[in-house]
């Protein structure tokens, strides 16, 4: 029986919060997986090889675990950032059978942006302080979002670069704000994980209108340029979970009906800007 055909048994590495969220969407969708939470800095071992594979364990862990499935030729989803080193995320983007979690492009909020070419982008994600995460800096942890984003969008190559960020909470950057020019656009992000609330906007300006996000909330409102009245309209947005959208895209890839949503050679672009952003910031202002 082909693949298109039989049900998809897959395999679920980790069960922290991620590995959980994802289990549970599976078994909405009634696919057969097995959870393997291996210990950190052990290299998990398979009975039987899986149709599909997704990755959720520590950032530090996921070259480990991902390199050999993908080399046996399982397909795998791997949680962002693809990995704990550019070289590591190199190794592992070689392979077109990789799919990364950036999941904020399935975010339903965002499906009207998609068509529009932005001269100004504003990003703003915030969240209180969790151990949970803490294992790479708040660039890797929350900004990487927003730069796979406007990458996706623009699609363009970044003509400079300006960031500052500083630590609070632990030796790595913990609140930070960069301004992007890229594909004659500027765009300004701004990360922190330090936050007494939790914010996920973004705001976009184009040639004929304005749009504003909550990301969260997925919610959309626009307003446009030239109108008489410049209240902000709502926008429907459909009610779609997005990790859901995510997994269903990376499924139809692995049965062959589709490509798969975001891939190793992306998601590698968007650590190398965060390294860019990183690099930015020099000793003294990082702390």
């Amino acid at each position: 029986m082909s693949m298109s055909r039989r049900p998809l048994r897959g395999a679920l590495f980790g069960h922290g919060h991620m590995g959980a969220i994802h289990a549970r969407k599976l078994r909405e969708r009634g696919v057969d997986v097995d959870i393997i939470d291996p210990p950190l800095g052990l290299t998990p071992s398979l009975t039987r090889q899986p149709d599909f594979a997704i990755v959720a364990t520590p950032t530090p862990t996921h070259h480990a675990v991902a390199a050999p499935l993908l080399q046996a030729g399982v397909p795998c989803l791997v949680e962002k950032p693809l990995a704990h080193t550019l070289d590591a995320a190199a190794a592992l983007a070689r392979h077109n059978h990789l799919s990364v979690g950036h999941v904020e492009r399935f975010n339903p909020a965002l499906a009207p942006l998609r068509r529009i070419k932005p001269r100004f982008i504003e990003a703003e994600r915030l969240a209180p302080f969790q151990r949970r995460g803490a294992d790479v800096d708040v660039i890797a942890d929350l900004m990487i979002h927003d730069l796979d984003l406007m990458l996706w969008m623009l699609g363009q190559p970044v003509t400079d670069l300006r960031a500052i960020g500083i630590g609070v909470m632990t030796d790595e950057i913990d609140i930070i704000n960069a301004r992007i020019e890229i594909g004659g656009a500027v765009a300004t992000l701004t990360a922190s994980r330090v936050s007494h609330k939790t914010v996920r906007t973004l705001r976009v300006v184009d040639a004929g209108a304005y749009w504003s996000a909550d990301l969260r909330a997925k919610s959309l409102h626009r307003v446009d340029w030239g109108a008489r009245d410049l209240t902000p309209q709502a926008v429907h947005v459909p009610d779609q979970d997005a990790i859901f959208e995510e997994q269903g895209a990376f499924l139809r890839a692995v049965r062959g009906e589709g490509p798969y949503p975001c891939t190793g050679s992306e998601a590698l672009a968007a650590m190398a800007l965060a390294e860019k952003v990183r690099s930015s910031c020099s000793p003294d202002r990082r702390r």
